[in-house]
């Protein structure tokens, strides 16, 4: 009888006297970064780089290339690399072999056949035929390339070549 006065207590009782360390407010504010990046087609990011200008990211990709699938699942979901591409860039999906006509400063680039696949005359144009995926370019605001590169990087490495770019 007299344990199960205790085993009352213990169970009913105690857990109602002990109360929860109030929480801490933080002087400053949490910076918001964004878990992924939002990405643009390319007629919106040239509209709002006129009304706020900052260069514009080019992802150029392909549906069959592998490690442009691997970069969207490590590379750009990275919260780093996506925070730093919202903040200092107009980031842009290019689909090189599907993407619609587009007219950039009075020149019109669209899909040109190439045997059995198509090729867009944009991706071909912004790397200077030298293609392979997933390629990369920054245009500044007069959207002149400031910085094209190729392949795979990790987080950290993509960070140097963005970073690079801006200087």
């Amino acid at each position: 009888m007299k344990y199960s006065i205790y085993a009352f207590f213990a169970l009913f009782l105690l857990p109602g006297c002990v109360q929860e360390a109030p929480k801490k407010e933080s002087s400053q504010p949490e910076s918001v970064v964004p878990a992924e990046v939002t990405w643009l087609d390319l007629e919106d990011a040239l509209k709002q780089q006129r009304h706020r200008p900052k260069p514009i990211f080019i992802d150029l990709y392909t549906d069959w290339c592998r490690w442009c699938k691997v970069m969207d699942q490590k590379t750009f979901a990275d919260p780093k690399v996506a925070g730093y591409l919202q903040e200092n860039f107009y980031p842009v999906k290019f689909n090189a072999e599907k993407a619609p006509p587009i007219d950039i400063n009075g020149k019109e680039f669209k899909l040109v056949s190439t045997g059995r696949k198509s090729l867009h005359s944009l991706a071909y144009a912004l790397m200077k035929g030298d293609i392979s995926y997933p390629s990369y370019v920054i245009l500044d605001e007069r959207q002149q390339a400031i910085s094209r590169f190729k392949g795979f990087r990790d987080a950290q490495d993509f960070m140097v070549e963005l970073e690079t770019a801006l200087q």
